[in-house]
């Protein structure tokens, strides 16, 4: 019964996590989205099945990747879109190269931000003179500000796609072997912790608040706590004795 308790209280425990975080990463979503945001979260609602990631994971994912392309200067109307488009291409890489879809998409974000030497293992090379030359082709040289700054991301993206093509679709066609059905269950499984954590977490929330309060009561009164804390532990050593003289006048019958 012991152990069934615990465990019991493990899974409340781990899905009163999950579910606080996939609050956290759809307030992240809202932020960065804006007034395409349900766009991003209908994404996530079937990105176990899509690409293998829980739907926190894919809004966490998702909301870095559109804050660095709305950075970069792509539209905001395209961001979500391209976003969701990353993240695929993340899930074919790991797919094709190894990994997992967080691994391939975390590579994918630090290309975004210049760092080139991860995505390097997943078969992607790109410098900034082949982006120079991308633009040129493009006939998105010559621009000045915001405009060069937009130019450059597409020049990118564009670059990304080509240098990505036999791997792109490489998930859907995986999806049948013991990896991707793995990949798959385990993002169905932490999807449904989010979903039981969502029914515990204002049960979850009052205990916390009641904890909160007797914590701060015992630090407003350390003396009498410390005097209590004293008389137990009095107590509790003098049960042994007593249980063992007990014991031993016992009479017998």
């Amino acid at each position: 019964a012991g152990i069934a308790v615990a465990a019991i209280a493990g899974i409340a425990i781990a899905a009163g996590n999950a579910a606080s975080n996939l609050q956290q990463s759809s307030g992240a979503v809202e932020s960065v989205f804006g007034k395409y945001a349900d766009g991003v979260k209908k994404n996530a609602e079937v990105a176990a099945q899509a690409v293998g990631l829980s739907a926190n994971s894919y809004q966490e994912l998702a909301s870095v990747l559109g804050a660095q392309l709305k950075n970069m200067g792509l539209p905001m109307e395209e961001v979500a879109g391209q976003t969701d488009d990353l993240v695929k291409l993340g899930a074919d890489l790991a797919a094709t190269f190894g990994g997992s879809t967080a691994d391939a998409v975390g590579a994918l974000s630090s290309l975004m931000r210049g760092e080139r030497d991860p995505i390097e293992k997943f078969g992607v090379s790109i410098k900034q003179a082949d982006i120079a030359a991308k633009m040129a082709a493009m006939g998105l040289d010559g621009l000045e500000g915001e405009a060069a700054k937009a130019a450059e991301t597409q020049a990118m993206l564009a670059l990304l796609t080509d240098q990505t093509s036999d791997a792109q679709g490489q998930f859907a066609r995986e999806a049948d072997t013991a990896a991707g059905a793995q990949q798959r269950a385990n993002a169905e499984w932490e999807n449904a912790l989010a979903t039981l954590g969502e029914q515990l977490l204002p049960v979850m929330a009052f205990f916390a608040e009641q904890l909160a309060g007797i914590a701060q009561w015992v630090g407003e009164n350390t003396e009498l706590v410390t005097g209590i804390a004293i008389a137990i532990g009095v107590v509790a050593g003098a049960i042994p004795p007593i249980n063992g003289a007990i014991s031993t006048h016992r009479p017998l019958r």
